[in-house]
């Protein structure tokens, strides 16, 4: 089963290289012409269902989608838990402020004031989307529209947790689409409820997230899910 996600448009908070989470602007310019190239690219792959983050960005974006792909805008599914990662005090901050790398990375799993971090967005995103493959996604060939920090868990769940300084680069300039496949999927992430027991963070990401496990510890883990 073949899923494709893509990152929402540009909206001027993007353009200034600062951190969105609630501010959610709509599109700008630049922002609808990526949709638009979006949909160009994704014209041959015979999409049957999308699905959006629920802010007005990716909605916008999805609604552009989908009037290229043939697929009614009331037919496009709010994914309620791919909302993008709660950024508490760095909301608005200049990205270049801060250790982004460290935000971003499921190692470093920086902590967010007031927000969460990386490892609570996964905490609520990969239960989700086990879910719609399990029952959604069955038999369809499905678009996420997503925003950032959702994309990078994407990738984990697809290709499997990172190693130390092989953090993901996510394409914020030019439209690209990734492609996923449901066979893929690393059998831990699965299970992923279990790793997040193991680390102390239970169902909702909370708890003992913000303890940094060593490269060896998941490396241990992810080992142990695979002999489950």
């Amino acid at each position: 089963m073949k899923i494709f996600a893509v990152l929402h448009g540009q909206t001027d908070l993007d353009s200034e290289g600062r951190i969105q989470d609630k501010s959610d602007q709509s599109l700008n310019d630049r922002g609808r012409e990526q949709a638009n190239e979006t949909a160009q690219a994704l014209l041959s792959k015979e999409i049957t269902l999308i699905m959006a983050a629920p802010q007005n960005r990716t909605m916008e974006t999805a609604a552009i989608i989908a009037g290229h792909l043939g697929i009614e805008e009331s037919k496009i599914v709010k994914g309620m838990k791919l909302y993008e990662r709660e950024f508490g005090d760095y909301e608005g901050q200049l990205i270049s402020d801060i250790d982004i790398f460290a935000l971003c990375s499921w190692i470093g799993n920086a902590p967010t004031p007031n927000g969460e971090t990386i490892r609570e967005t996964a905490a609520r995103v990969i239960p989700f989307i086990n879910n719609m493959v399990k029952l959604m996604f069955r038999g369809k060939t499905v678009l996420l529209v997503v925003p950032s920090h959702v994309l990078r868990v994407l990738f984990w769940y697809f290709r499997g947790l990172p190693e130390t300084g092989k953090e993901v680069i996510i394409e914020t300039e030019i439209s690209v689409v990734y492609e996923f496949d449901s066979d893929d999927i690393p059998p831990e992430m699965l299970d992923f409820q279990s790793i997040l027991d193991k680390l102390g963070t239970g169902g909702d990401g909370k708890g003992g997230a913000d303890r940094v496990l060593s490269q060896n510890e998941i490396d241990s883990l992810i080992a142990e899910m695979g002999n489950c």
